[in-house]
């Protein structure tokens, strides 16, 4: 207005100095006044709007899309355009032991950013940021070494990771298509992580290892309702695992590629189903199959003894393509399964979880993962647990809740391991190889895949590469988390620790890493 205002001035003299027109006559008075009625009306219509547009954003639904948490499915609910969100969490953990420090940490803060296209397209990303920081150190003094040998010391490193990014296509409520990095459907908290979905402090440890949660891959997946509220399910083709990273102490979390640079020589299929056949309950089940070696893992077996120093070969160069030839065609695809069941029940002040999971690999597999890590990567793992919540105030008139919680949980990452027996097929191959003159190598365990413990006492006499016992654990959680928004969730339990081992080498004064010290934690996380 200011500046029309002195427009009309500067033009002023200007239009005085022309030859000035007949002055026009005002409008009548009728005609006033229905501009004026106009005017008002067009002044409440966009009063209406702006207030519709505060109610909107006030009143901000929180649910979730396809099984995805509450503010990670905000831009399915908007539109059209831009949809932001997010999490947090903040811990700290008291050790009830002397051999290992206490920590405090900003574990998580996630940004998401959504855009909805239009009413069949929608961008869905997360932005993760771990322990606080961008740069990769440590919290406290720990070399590498020290840090896998299972010290008393811990090693926290900072990231910053695109957690996922995909396009969605929704052709219909039963047929949506998504493309990109997305999380692995299956379980409950790989898709289900914001903290104030669950109510301990730490996720389920089963859903943590058995299956690595956060888990992410690059590929395909097809999902949808075929019976709206009713079934859910998914279909994926995704990247494989990478099983160079695979362990004995948590499984194939290692492997995880994050979505960054991945190899993609091996592929992996998954399928989920979840029904709803009544309100506030969801039954399900998953199954995931896919390959790790990445072209990074050769296959044991007797042909890999051969010594190709003894096969007559002078020339170095002839030598050495034959030795690529053979090991080109013999890369270990390093196929592993999994398979879980959950089941979730939700209604009023009550809850109940349960999920069991199991994950297994053929022998020859193990062996070649085992030869290429020197970790004693287990050949069939378990884990399960079942919990009970209920909301104490819910006694109370008030919005608020206090949800008390107890989970009973297994977890063996190691059921079942690569063995050597004494007079066994290692022993046969060896006496073979050893009269072969020098064609065939006699091989150490770990070349056949064999990894024995360094505990005494842990193996029986003939018997090499058993399982570490410290590594069957028994977790029982007892917390409480209390909720003055349903966006804000403050947190404290006790995990209480054991493990099967009896060795005197885990004795819990000695030894950091048996999974028998119990811890308290606190946290304190929301969404928005």
């Amino acid at each position: 207005m200011l500046l029309a205002a002195a427009l009309l001035t500067i033009a002023w003299p200007v239009s005085v100095s022309a030859e000035e027109p007949a002055p026009e006559e005002a409008p009548p008075e009728p005609e006033r006044n229905r501009n004026r009625d106009r005017n008002a009306d067009r002044i409440s219509i966009l009063e209406e709007e702006i207030e519709q547009m505060k109610l909107n954003r006030a009143t901000k639904e929180y649910k979730s899309y396809a099984g995805l948490g509450p503010a990670a499915s905000g831009v399915y609910f908007v539109d059209e355009g831009l949809s932001w969100g997010g999490y947090g969490e903040i811990k700290f953990r008291d050790y009830r032991s002397d051999v290992k420090a206490d920590e405090a940490d900003v574990h998580r803060f996630i940004l998401y950013a959504g855009y909805k296209f239009n009413d069949w397209i929608v961008l869905n990303t997360e932005i993760e940021y771990e322990h606080a920081g961008f740069v990769s150190t440590s919290v406290r003094e720990c070399d590498d070494a020290a840090c896998t040998s299972g010290s008393n010391t811990s090693f926290n490193e900072a990231e910053v990771f695109v957690e996922f990014a995909y396009l969605d296509f929704k052709f219909a409520p039963w047929f949506q298509v998504a493309a990109g990095l997305q999380l692995v459907p299956m379980g409950i908290t790989n898709y289900m992580h914001e903290p104030t979905t669950f109510y301990s402090v730490e996720r389920p440890q089963t859903e943590s290892t058995i299956i690595p949660s956060t888990w992410r891959d690059i590929g395909v997946i097809v999902h949808g309702e075929p019976l709206e509220g009713l079934v859910r399910y998914k279909l994926g083709i995704l990247t494989g695992m990478k099983g160079s990273g695979f362990s004995d102490s948590s499984w194939i979390r290692g492997g995880r590629t994050k979505g960054s640079e991945v190899k993609s020589e091996d592929l992996a299929y998954v399928a989920s189903l979840d029904v709803f056949p009544l309100a506030g309950l969801m039954v399900g089940g998953s199954y995931y199959y896919g390959g790790s070696g990445q072209d990074e893992i050769q296959q044991v077996d007797f042909m890999s003894r051969l010594d190709f120093d003894n096969l007559g070969i002078t020339d170095p160069i002839l030598k050495a393509d034959v030795q690529r030839e053979f090991r080109a065609g013999r890369q270990e695809r390093a196929r592993f399964h999994i398979a879980e069941g959950h089941v979730r029940y939700q209604t009023g002040p009550f809850h109940f979880q349960g999920l069991f999971a199991r994950g297994w690999m053929d022998e020859n597999t193990a062996r070649a993962i085992n030869a290429n890590t020197g970790k004693n990567v287990g050949v069939v793992v378990e884990g399960g647990y079942i919990e009970l919540g209920y909301d104490l105030l819910s006694f109370f008139d008030t919005n608020h809740r206090l949800m008390a919680l107890i989970r009973n949980e297994y977890v063996n990452t190691q059921k079942e391991t690569v063995r050597r027996y004494a007079g066994g097929q290692e022993d046969l191959q060896d006496t073979i190889a050893s009269n072969s003159g020098g064609l065939f190598e006699v091989a150490s365990n770990k070349n056949v895949g064999v990894i024995s413990t360094s505990k005494a006492g842990a193996e029986l006499y003939g018997v090499q590469g058993t399982a570490d016992r410290s590594l069957d654990r028994r977790i029982i959680t007892y917390g409480l988390a209390y909720f003055p928004h349903p966006n804000v969730a403050i947190k404290a339990d006790y995990e209480s620790w054991d493990s099967k081992t009896n060795l005197t080498a885990d004795i819990e004064e000695k030894n950091g890493s048996n999974n028998k010290i119990d811890r308290f934690n606190l946290a304190v996380t929301f969404i928005f």
